[in-house]
């Protein structure tokens, strides 16, 4: 199992695919209005050909892989033990 990070800009404003297809993980955070987090045995590239299906050619999407070495701030202790429950 991998974690990704999920963050997009969609100027076509279809958010609710979007989001029900990422939701569709399983296993997800929603960090803030436009960045997720979700665990899956997919890699980057087949997430991303996924939600790519739920975005118009003028929208934004990057899929990225957590590792271990990350920071945050301003988050509840509920929202950091979803990434440090993930053995990534």
């Amino acid at each position: 199992m991998a974690v990704y990070c999920i963050s997009y800009d969609l100027k076509s404003k279809n958010y609710d695919s979007l989001i029900q297809a990422i939701k569709s993980y399983g296993l997800w955070w929603h960090q803030s209005e436009s960045t997720w987090f979700i665990e899956t045995t997919q890699t980057s590239r087949q997430v991303i050909d996924n939600l790519r299906n739920f975005t118009s050619g003028l929208d934004k999407l990057i899929v990225i892989r957590v590792q271990k070495d990350w920071w945050a701030v301003g988050h509840t202790e509920e929202e950091y033990n979803w990434l440090r429950q993930r053995n990534f």
